[in-house]
């Protein structure tokens, strides 16, 4: 089977138009993925899980579900890079993996044990994370070197964007018929499908020779070769220690509103919550994503670390029971968070140690963010579930000083990337 390289579909320069285009999937995703992960599955343990045992219950599912998340995207992505078909060789990837990922929206949509729960997060990790490594393959065939920080930023909007109305969903959908908000997400990012697969016709279709068969140890020993050191090495040791630090917590901020904040609803307090942070996230994070590609990427990182660190330090020693404090510490939160996935794909992008088979490094790229979803929520909930028992409330200290621990490993890592400022 022949291979393909960078194609005509990347121009010398793209208009915002095609950027949106080409960015528009990436809203689809995180109007899934935000409030799956941070609301409606928490919302269905505690129907199906007794209370004790809901921190472990969490952690085993997210954690079940970032295996497939873990394994995927490289596999997908290197399988894309060798794939040639009439409509290019990510966008089939794409289409697949969304529609895959519409099956077990349906099953968490109709779960009424913990089971068919975990099976239905299961498909939808394992397809949803297919579709994105070609996609993260997708962004380097397309943008022009030039405007990779504006992508980015396009990138970021488009996550923040996404997340928002899928909360907005699910803050609406409230009551017992909460799970219907899983048909409405899906049926949003099937309808993201369209103008990104129009944004990049074209892709994917010049034949290249593939490269000569090596022995399996050698074959091995190229496809980690970018974890083995370099500037992309530490772009991806960033990203792994800053998403452990939001993994830490963003799945059990649903109990903390709970046992901690006292709030009467945290079914529909939490995606509030996420929304405030959203809408501070958006106008900072795509000012980052333009400017970063005049001052620099870093800098941004280092401002998101330190910010978001300060806010899980406030929770820690406050325990805040005062609303106006607590939606403040989102907005301060959301300036952070934005900041960074601004300049995340862009530092990914820049250091890219081949350009020809982008999606399988971004595969590993992607997997940085995905493999803190295997261990640490369910390292997270036990604790949590553990101190909790030895003193009320006490796990929500332990889990919020990981956090701060691995935001600031990631704010250190960054400063060992070379060639990018």
């Amino acid at each position: 089977m022949a291979t393909v390289a960078l194609s005509p579909a990347r121009p010398a320069r793209m208009g915002i138009p095609r950027h949106l285009g080409l960015s528009a999937y990436w809203f689809g995703q995180f109007l899934v993925w935000q409030p799956t992960t941070t609301v409606l599955i928490q919302h269905q343990v505690d129907d199906l899980v007794p209370k004790a045992q809901q921190g472990t219950a969490l952690g085993v599912l997210i954690g079940m579900g970032g295996v497939a998340a873990f394994a995927v995207p490289p596999l997908v992505g290197y399988y894309s890079d060798f794939l040639t078909t009439r409509w290019g060789r990510r966008r089939p990837v794409i289409v697949a993996g969304t529609a895959g990922a519409a099956v077990g929206l349906v099953l968490l949509f109709t779960s009424h044990s913990y089971l068919q729960l975990a099976i239905g997060y299961l498909v939808l990790q394992f397809f949803f994370n297919a579709a994105g490594a070609a996609y993260a393959g997708l962004i380097p065939d397309v943008v022009p070197d030039a405007e990779f920080g504006r992508a980015s930023a396009f990138l970021a909007t488009m996550v923040q964007a996404g997340s928002g109305a899928g909360l907005a969903v699910t803050a609406v959908i409230t009551g017992s018929v909460y799970p219907v908000a899983y048909l409405v997400i899906g049926a949003g990012a099937l309808l993201t499908l369209i103008p990104t697969v129009l944004a990049a016709r074209g892709e994917g279709l010049i034949p290249v020779p593939r490269a000569p068969s090596r022995p399996l140890g050698e074959t091995l020993k190229e496809f980690f070769r970018p974890l083995a050191g370099g500037d992309f090495m530490w772009v991806i040791l960033t990203r792994l220690a800053t998403t452990a630090g939001i993994n830490s917590v963003a799945y059990f901020l649903f109990n903390f509103f709970r046992d901690v904040v006292k709030v009467k609803d945290p079914g529909s307090f939490t995606p509030t919550w996420f929304l405030v942070v959203l809408l501070a996230a958006v106008p900072f994070g795509l000012l980052a994503g333009f400017y970063s590609d005049r001052l620099g990427r870093k800098r941004f990182v280092y401002l998101s670390g330190f910010l978001q660190s300060l806010v899980a330090l406030v929770f820690i020693i406050l325990f805040p029971t005062n609303l106006v404090l607590v939606f403040g510490a989102a907005a301060l939160y959301g300036v952070g968070y934005g900041c960074y996935y601004a300049v995340d794909w862009a530092l990914a992008c820049d250091t890219l140690p081949d350009r020809e088979h982008a999606a399988k490094d971004m595969g590993l790229f992607h997997v940085a963010l995905t493999l803190p979803q295997t261990f640490v929520p369910l390292t997270m909930g036990v604790l949590l579930d553990y101190f909790n028992r030895q003193s009320p409330n006490s796990g929500y200290r332990v889990i919020f000083s990981f956090a701060v621990v691995f935001l600031l490993l990631g704010t250190v890592m960054v400063s060992r990337i070379r060639s990018v400022r």
